[in-house]
């Protein structure tokens, strides 16, 4: 079993493990509590998704769930996009 981390700000948390399958995979987690609509809780996930593909390295191999903790809009997309880049930097070595 290879060791889990994780890291956090106000608009994610991000939990990561290697694996051994030499590909990523990606979770991802946007509860009807803090998003109630499920336009809010898709554009969470899209945003999330197009993050993940962008920034994680193509040849690194890591499971990857995150979860948010706050809801995410238009107006605040580019903040929230920045925050979960410098998390998904700061999961890799």
């Amino acid at each position: 079993m290879l060791a889990a981390t994780s890291t956090s700000n106000k608009w994610f948390v991000v939990y990561a493990q290697r694996n051994e399958g030499g590909i990523s995979r990606l979770g991802v987690v946007a509860s009807k509590r803090i998003m109630p609509t499920a336009v809010s809780r898709n554009f969470t996930k899209r945003l999330v998704r197009e993050v993940f593909r962008l920034n994680l390295a193509a040849d690194s191999a890591w499971d990857v769930v995150v979860r948010a903790r706050k809801q995410l809009d238009p107006n605040t997309s580019a903040e929230g996009r920045q925050a979960l880049k410098q998390l998904l930097q700061a999961i890799q070595p």
